[in-house]
């Protein structure tokens, strides 16, 4: 089960990736650095959005179904 301090800290460490970004940005950094830093971002952004969407499937699953279709219905919106 996710703790709140669990998402806490990835959602930290995703800023801490981004505010690395601005400053290559900002430095110039070469083509290859800033698409590491990037991906690196990315991995972190999916990681949590993912545990974040698991731990609230399964929270609906023990609440209202109605929450849960909606919750589903978000996800495979395109």
């Amino acid at each position: 089960m996710m703790t709140k301090k669990v998402m806490e800290n990835r959602l930290h460490r995703l800023e801490g990736q981004i505010a690395s970004l601005r400053v290559g940005i900002s430095k110039g950094l070469p083509c290859e650095a800033m698409v590491m830093q990037f991906l690196a971002v990315k991995g972190a952004f999916n990681a949590a959005f993912l545990l974040y969407v698991k731990e609230s499937l399964t929270d609906c699953q023990r609440s209202d179904a109605k929450e849960r279709d909606q919750l589903i219905s978000l996800l495979i919106r395109k």
